[in-house]
Parts: structure tokens; sequence; C-alpha cells
């Protein structure tokens, strides 16, 4: 009890067993939100450590002579059309990974290379390296471009080759949760540096191994691609080597996941 000013005011002061009690359920409080942040912390490392999402799928292990020659586009409309003849007239099958503004301003000729029976996968929207976007960018993009490209094929779509293969964990945990798994390659033509038609054919050639996820490009940038590609063609098979979609060539084998 407090006397001033003629009256009693009664001030309450907890005792020891209160302070006691208060005390430990701050304590519970704060524990159980550090439990809650280390679990949400463990839970996210841990949904990101698959080998698809440490990895990216660059070639199958397999004994066969079979490969994939995989072309990305995301720019023009002349070398796409050069690729596609040769590809027809040479009865080879092949996967392209288009770009999704690509792909939305040029649908005539996705359609054409769904009707010529061609596999079409993702190469993402905007042409940036996902490894500067942040989990929550990565999985925006993806999703973005996916719109467009299910729309066109009237297919899922399984597989994303990130622009300029350019990956983290943080992005392959992206476009794992996605339902994409994350596809680099094996073999890089190296037709994208518009090296000389030789140089690109001895690349392939020379570097093809069973299995093999082989880089070749189809945009406007490349320019020799479609001449070196009946040499590609002709000289693989000469070797004994079946060309093959990316999907069919899972087939032969167990996906290898290589940093």
């Amino acid at each position: 009890m407090r006397w001033g000013g003629g009256m009693a005011t009664r001030v309450w002061a907890p005792s020891r067993r209160t302070l006691r009690r208060l005390g430990g359920a701050l304590l519970g409080l704060c524990l159980g939100v550090g439990v809650s942040i280390a679990l949400r912390a463990w839970w996210a490392t841990a949904a990101s450590s698959t080998l698809m999402d440490r990895y990216t799928l660059r070639d199958v292990k397999t004994d066969q002579r079979a490969l994939a020659l995989t072309f990305d586009i995301s720019w023009g409309t002349i070398m796409p059309g050069k690729v596609l003849a040769v590809l027809v007239h040479d009865h080879v099958p092949a996967t392209f990974f288009l770009s999704g503004p690509w792909a939305a301003q040029h649908p005539e000729y996705v359609r054409t290379l769904v009707r010529d029976g061609f596999e079409v996968e993702s190469h993402g929207w905007a042409h940036v390296n996902f490894s500067r976007l942040g989990y929550d960018g990565v999985v925006a993009n993806i999703r973005r471009a996916d719109t467009v490209l299910r729309e066109l094929t009237g297919r899922p779509v399984r597989f994303i080759r990130p622009p300029n293969g350019d990956f983290n964990r943080v992005s392959l945990a992206a476009a794992r949760s996605l339902g994409y798994t994350t596809v680099t390659w094996g073999t890089d033509s190296w037709d994208w540096m518009n090296p000389g038609v030789d140089t690109i054919v001895r690349r392939v050639v020379d570097h093809a191994f069973p299995g093999d996820i082989v880089l070749l490009h189809a945009s406007d940038t490349c320019k020799q691609t479609d001449i070196a590609l009946p040499v590609i063609i002709r000289d693989l098979r000469q070797k004994g080597y079946r060309l093959l979609t990316l999907t069919d060539l899972l087939r032969l084998g167990e996906p290898d996941y290589r940093g």
C-alpha cells in the first residue's frame, strides 16, 4: 500500500513465484520461435539436397551409341527455319529449348516444331543468369515461359535449360519445385561463337559419347550451325550413333547429374 495525497493506492508487486512462471513462459516462447526457424532452415536445406537439386542433367549413363542433339532458340527467324529444314530432310529427331518471349512472338514456328515431331522444352523467360534471380525470381521466370509453351504445344514441359548454362543450388531447387529438371550439356559445339564450320563439326563429332547431350543453337546470332549440321549428322551416323530426342535418350539409361 502506498500513501499520498490522503489516498491509499495499491501497487501490485509480483511474487518471486509469479516472476519465475513469467520467465519460464517467455523462455519457452523464444525457444519455440527458435526451433521453428531452425526447422524451416533445415527443411529448406533438406528439400534442396537431392541429387537433382545439386547438379544438372548433362548426359545419360548408357552403353548404347545414342545421343541427343539439342538446340536453344532465343532470337531470330532465319536460322530456326534453316536448322529445321536440315533435321526434317535427314529425318533427325531433336529437342528444342525455346525462350518464352521468342515462342510468344513466333507461335507458328513452335506449332511447326510440334507438328514435325520435335520435342519442345523451356529456355526460360528473360535471358538472364538464373543465379542472379533468387528462388522467387527463378520460379517466376520459369512459370511465365511455361504458360506460353504449354498453350502453344498443348503438352507439359519437363525440362529447363537455363540461359547461358548458368545455375546455382537455389535455381536448381526452384526449378525442381515446379517439376522441372535443369538440363545443361555434355558436349558444347561452340556454334554460338561462330568459330568456323570445321571447328563446330569437330567439336561435336570428336567429343560425342554414348548418352551425350549436345548443345547447339538455332538463333540468328549463330551463323554457321545450318552448314555444320548436315556434316555432324552424317559423321555421327557413320560412327554408329542414333540421334534421339532428350526424352527418348533418357529411356536408354540412368540420368547423369553433374555440376
